[in-house]
């Protein structure tokens, strides 16, 4: 078996590195560079997937592209006691789902485009003016999930938490986060967790 991740230093591939960490699987990790002068992914990455961007999974040759796509592939092709993910009729199935494509979705949209915002210099504008009520009306999504219950798709923690871990530690990275959000348990509990530790171990050397 042969299963490469392609990763991009500080970005959403961070996840992956997460996952698989979790899951124990041996894999081969490539590390590729943001442009210095425009931020963006280098060329090679075009070489392998057309869109030209991280993460790429190659898993004994085929190439998959989009974070929940491999996150969701990589569960069912090394979760079969499902550690990480809820079983096919299990009661909290649909809110792993909505979680762990929220990630990518609704929920982590705002935040993307505050990010774009700001290298544009359009931080005064009407669409940030919009994205930033959107920005508070997912956190309020995030914070009364967190204060029913410890992980988003329940009592425990799974790949949900993992989709959801990049933008919540950037969140509290810039001081988006308030000081009595539950959030602040929720990344206390997963960053306790070996397979974090061991992914922020890799991600350092970025």
């Amino acid at each position: 078996m042969s299963l490469v991740l392609h990763h991009l230093n500080r970005s959403r591939s961070e996840r992956l590195i997460w996952l698989l960490e979790e899951l124990g699987v041996d894999y081969e990790l490539v590390r590729h560079k943001r442009d210095p002068q425009i931020n963006l992914a280098p060329a090679a990455l075009g070489d392998i997937h057309p869109m030209g961007k991280a993460p790429l999974l190659v898993h004994d040759g085929q190439v998959i592209a989009e974070s929940g796509a491999i996150a969701l592939y990589l569960l069912e092709h090394f979760d079969p006691d499902y550690r990480l993910h809820p079983e096919p009729k299990a009661a909290n199935r649909a809110t792993f789902y909505e979680w762990l494509h929220g990630a990518e979705g609704a929920v982590f949209l705002p935040f993307l485009m505050n990010t774009y915002l700001s290298a544009t210099g359009l931080e005064d504008s009407l669409l940030s003016q919009y994205m930033a009520g959107e920005r508070e009306k997912a956190l309020g999504a995030i914070e009364a999930c967190l204060e029913a219950r410890p992980y988003f798709a329940g009592e425990d923690f799974s790949a949900a938490d993992i989709m959801m871990g990049f933008q919540l530690e950037a969140a509290e990275e810039r001081g988006g986060l308030p000081k009595d959000s539950p959030v602040h348990g929720w990344l206390e509990r997963v960053r306790a967790r070996e397979g974090h530790k061991r992914m922020r171990a890799i991600t350092a050397e970025d």
